[in-house]
């Protein structure tokens, strides 16, 4: 009998006791993860990291404070989670780009995990230290969240660094780079781009999304591009399209871990969810939590950076923006879209006013862009998910609170604003720990 048919409490009963079960198949899946995680728990905090980023617990006395300007919850989230995470990541060479670039960012904190296991293991062969060393940790070591740990595992391996996230054509005055994120229109953006060097392909059916014409590297000449989208809307966006469309979710698998929210999908290619038959028989969350949407989309914050998937990946990572989105033309979706892309081909030309016409239609709506719907490039095509009207009825503070951690980069590196609706979410909350 399905959940709808049963009475509220049994309902309920079910959600906790799938959500309960799931997150235990997700310890038995991903138990390397997570003993990996625990090993390498405690780094040292390097010379690198700003002295006021040393310790997040610096920025309590700003949270909530009777100041002349007190630190929005929000900002403090922010603020804390990239203190912990991003703002620790080694600096790179300018040769080294995308996976080069976390490989060395992953060998500076296990050099950094080596070198502190190596003191504690010095200072523990004399015995009369033993006490002390347990009782006056040293203040530097600060964890790092097991969140941030599996990002950087996932990344080089997860598409985030594939080839089809740049974009070049020539058909444009100057000729330009564009950076395809997904979940911020890469479906249309690849079309605009296999339809700007059509010509030189010999037709769109031949086209690529690349120009085969060698283009500098000088951002100067070759000028480089890309749409930015408020992280939470696109993490929603990327929930509604990957893990609750049920034809998309059994289709794609990206609604990872998919031992926990795709079982389905992994039945329909074959893979075994765990050797436990008494957990296979287990209802899949989709199943059991329907009509539960905050619930059931704060389990996936809570889960899904067991694997990051492609489409969860912050905005910041791509491309590597996070190093040099001084060095792009930076565009922006949500209500302004429109217009964005208005601006976008008044700059440059060529084949691109008419080509984003052909895609977007946004002629006919500029100036008549009275909504969010109305001017994201989701609103009117199938592959969109309208995710800038229902915040209200997936977010939760919980999920809110845990989403904005991991997108931190996004606004401090991004210089993105949190949306109002989100931090009044917060401001309202009572359960605030």
């Amino acid at each position: 009998m399905s959940v709808n048919n049963r009475a509220p409490h049994q309902s309920r009963r079910t959600i906790a006791l799938a959500l309960s079960a799931s997150f235990a198949l997700s310890i038995i899946s991903y138990y390397n993860t997570l003993k990996l995680s625990t090993a390498s728990s405690l780094v040292l905090v390097g010379n690198d990291v700003p002295s006021s980023l040393l310790d997040p617990r610096s920025l309590l006395p700003l949270y909530r404070n009777s100041g002349t300007n007190p630190l929005d919850e929000a900002d403090f989230i922010i603020q804390r989670a990239y203190a912990e995470t991003y703002a620790r990541m080694a600096p790179c060479k300018g040769n080294e780009i995308e996976t080069d670039c976390i490989r060395t960012v992953v060998n500076h904190f296990n050099q950094q995990k080596n070198e502190h296991n190596q003191q504690i293991t010095e200072q523990l062969d004399n015995s009369s230290q033993i006490e002390s060393i347990l009782s006056h940790p040293n203040s530097k070591l600060t964890p790092l969240p097991w969140w941030f740990q599996t990002l950087l595992r996932d990344i080089p391996i997860n598409g985030a660094y594939g080839f089809w996230h740049h974009f070049s054509t020539s058909s444009t005055t100057p000729p330009i780079k564009f950076c395809a994120i997904g979940k911020n229109g890469s479906t249309e953006w690849r079309k605009v781009f296999k339809a700007l060097n059509a010509p030189e392909f010999g037709g769109l059916q031949k086209s690529k999304f690349n120009t085969h014409k060698k283009l500098s590297e000088d951002t100067q000449n070759i000028p480089q591009t890309v749409f930015l989208r408020d992280p939470l809307e696109r993490l929603l966006s990327a929930y509604l399209d990957k893990c609750v469309k049920d034809s998309v979710r059994r289709s794609q698998g990206h609604c990872e871990p998919n031992a926990i929210f795709a079982s389905d999908w992994m039945k329909s290619a074959g893979k075994k969810t765990t050797d436990d038959k008494s957990v296979i028989s287990l209802p899949m969350l989709f199943d059991a939590a329907q009509d539960a949407d905050k619930e059931m989309f704060a389990a996936y914050v809570d889960l899904f950076p067991l694997k990051w998937n492609v489409h969860f990946v912050p905005q910041a990572i791509f491309c590597d923006l996070y190093r040099n989105i001084n060095n792009y033309d930076v565009y922006f979706m949500g209500k302004s879209f429109m217009p964005e892309l208005d601006r976008m081909s008044s700059r440059y030309g060529g084949l691109l006013p008419e080509t984003l016409n052909d895609i977007f239609q946004y002629k006919s709506h500029i100036g008549n862009v009275t909504n969010g719907s109305e001017g994201n490039v989701g609103a009117n095509n199938s592959h969109g998910t309208k995710a800038p009207t229902k915040v209200a009825k997936y977010y939760s503070p919980r999920a809110l609170r845990r989403a904005l951690e991991y997108l931190s980069i996004d606004y401090v590196t991004l210089k993105l604003e949190v949306p109002e609706w989100a931090r009044e979410m917060l401001r309202k909350d009572n359960s605030v720990p």
